[in-house]
């Protein structure tokens, strides 16, 4: 016999939040992969790695837009993280602000009631 209770856990469930800062990430990851396939440098680069030929219009292009763009995907998500814990530190502190009640402390309620002799 097995006199052990069954267990029902409940399905698994993506905030609301959490969706909203993976739409975030994913749009920012597109943004630079637009970017990238407008770059010259990045073009090239793909049709090497896709046909195996080096195009020969590609000699008089400038890296920097490449480099740029390398700098982009390692720094965006360190920044995008940095913005959206800073943006998140503020929204807690404004509204620890906002409902944070009136306290009286009984020190002063106890000072109050004490009489001189």
């Amino acid at each position: 016999m097995n006199t052990q209770p069954i267990i029902r856990r409940r399905p698994p469930q993506i905030s609301l939040g959490f969706m909203m800062l993976m739409m975030v990430v994913f749009a920012v990851m597109s943004a630079g992969l637009l970017y990238a396939a407008r770059v010259p440098a990045v073009q090239d680069e793909l049709s090497v790695l896709m046909t195996g030929k080096s195009p020969a219009a590609g000699h008089g292009v400038s890296r920097m837009p490449h480099i740029v763009f390398i700098m982009f995907t390692f720094t965006s998500p360190l920044l995008l993280a940095g913005v959206l814990s800073t943006a998140m530190g503020v929204m807690r502190w404004l509204d620890r602000r906002k409902s944070k009640p009136t306290v009286t402390t009984t020190r002063t309620v106890m000072l109050d009631n004490v009489t001189e002799d």
